[in-house]
């Protein structure tokens, strides 16, 4: 009689494991069929989570004396981007058209590369601009391109300021 209760009491375990085990799955917070990704964890917290902004400006302009001095001074801005993101910044390209009284007076094309996390960087002397005042005079950005470390594009996270010695803002797309 024992090995018959035996027998039974394996033929019940046998049945009531697979019951438990599923209603175990079941009651899970993942589920029985859910999908676990074996991405490292590091790389899913990038991609889930909002980057922050990349602001640009031109928080000072220099009147340059020409050489020789028998041409007029000019001006000079001084292009800054910070990188206030949670993402390091692999390339930003940004072309930038300074007008003064409705009239372009010079452009730039700007290249930041590697920027790290909460870091800035400063382009010194870009341009010189055709005018003798650096006053009145505004910038149109337009970004050409912007791609975080991971491949990511930034386009939309950067962010021109009205503030500094020349105002920026993004270019009006007609």
């Amino acid at each position: 009689m024992t090995l018959i209760a035996t027998l039974a009491g394996l033929v019940a375990l046998t049945g009531v494991l697979p019951v438990q085990a599923r209603a175990q799955d079941a009651s899970h917070h993942l589920g029985a069929g859910a999908f676990v990704s074996d991405q490292p964890l590091q790389e899913l917290l990038k991609k889930r989570r909002p980057k922050g902004l990349i602001y640009l400006a031109v928080p000072q302009a220099i009147m340059v004396a020409n050489e020789g001095g028998n041409k007029k001074p000019s001006c000079s801005p001084q292009i800054q981007l910070t990188n206030s993101s949670n993402q390091t910044l692999e390339e930003l390209v940004v072309g930038i058209r300074y007008k003064k009284a409705g009239k372009t007076i010079g452009s730039t094309l700007s290249r930041f590369y590697l920027i790290k996390t909460g870091k800035q960087d400063l382009h010194y002397f870009p341009s010189v601009l055709d005018t003798s005042a650096c006053e009145e005079t505004t910038g149109e950005v337009e970004v050409i391109q912007c791609l975080y470390d991971t491949g990511e594009s930034c386009a939309q996270d950067v962010r021109p300021l009205e503030y500094g010695a020349v105002p920026l803002k993004i270019q009006d797309k007609k």
